[in-house]
């Protein structure tokens, strides 16, 4: 049996942010259309840390396959990344397996990916400035996604220690970046706001942000985080990648559920609802929208797809017999 390996530097050779949200339009279609098979991911806890494995199948496309991402704190007293991931595709009808393929900076693109997407369907058309919580890779990747999807004239970046903000601003060309201490500073005025953090509370006050915002949160991944305070929950339209997800790993929107504040029915829409036509997106120019996404393993097998498909066509990457 042969199969591809592809390296980080091929995964980006292969592709781009902009066919990177095209994959999203398609995953979450499949996966809001009841097509695809997603099955619960499985975490393997050790002394060290955690493997999550994650495996799904979208039936329309026939893709196959499943990622491996494991979350080890202790690497960083070896000098080693925190997160190693890696992405494996599936021949649906044999079984075989196609490649194997660095995973980390897939998942860093496919989340940046889905935040573009969201942008592309609720945030206003005019949209041009930007408030972004994080400068890490997350964050660079959200940020680079909207840029796909709206002219950002203006980059407000929040982050705790303050030099990662100042090092993102003088990275970013063609856009005016700078870094801002107060958040309620950064939103002012701010048409698109982005939460990238790891901060397991609020970032900034949800009654400050003012009508006709576009918010978007990645950061948190627990039911015991929140990057968004109960406010912006209760003034906001709220879209989700996939709500069960959401109710086991989101505390954006747990926590104001667990709370009594809102109940279920908070989460508007689905994000693949609104491209199937079967809920609306944003209503009107004044309306808050967020958007929540705590991933979902469609989203990696749809560009893992895409890449191998650029890899085959371009010779990418080591083909090796097993």
């Amino acid at each position: 049996m042969q199969m591809r390996i592809l390296s980080e530097a091929d995964v980006r050779a292969a592709i781009d942010m902009p066919a990177a949200i095209d994959s999203m339009r398609e995953a979450f279609s499949t996966l809001s259309a009841g097509d695809a098979t997603v099955p619960v991911r499985l975490g393997l806890e050790t002394e060290y840390g955690v493997s999550l494995f994650m495996p799904a199948y979208m039936k329309p496309s026939g893709q196959a396959g499943a990622k491996v991402v494991s979350v080890n704190p202790g690497n960083a007293d070896m000098d080693l990344p925190v997160i190693h991931a890696v992405v494996l595709v599936l021949d649906p009808v044999t079984g075989r397996a196609l490649a194997l393929m660095d995973g980390t900076w897939l998942t860093a693109l496919r989340t940046g990916a889905i935040g573009g997407l969201a942008a592309d369907l609720l945030a206003r058309e005019e949209a041009s400035v930007v408030a972004l919580f994080g400068a890490g890779v997350q964050a660079r990747t959200q940020l680079e996604a909207v840029r796909c999807v709206r002219d950002i004239r203006e980059v407000r970046i929040v982050s705790p220690s303050g030099s990662s903000a100042d090092q993102l601003a003088s990275e970013l060309e063609g856009v005016a970046a700078r870094r801002v201490d107060d958040p309620n500073d950064a939103i002012a005025g701010a048409d698109i706001v982005i939460g990238a953090t790891s901060s397991s509370t609020p970032v900034f006050d949800g009654q400050r942000v003012e009508p006709g915002t576009h918010v978007t949160g990645v950061g948190s991944f627990t039911t015991e985080m929140r990057e968004v305070d109960t406010e912006l929950i209760i003034r906001a339209r709220v879209v989700v990648d996939q709500r069960d997800a959401i109710m086991e790993e989101a505390g954006d929107i747990v926590g104001p559920i667990r709370d009594g504040a809102v109940d279920e029915s908070v989460m508007a829409a689905e994000i693949g609802e609104i491209l199937l036509g079967q809920a609306e997106g944003r209503r009107d120019a004044d309306e808050i929208t967020f958007f929540k996404s705590v991933g979902n393993a469609v989203q990696d097998l749809a560009v893992a797809a895409r890449v191998l498909e650029v890899a085959e066509r371009d010779g990418l990457g080591v083909v090796v017999d097993l």
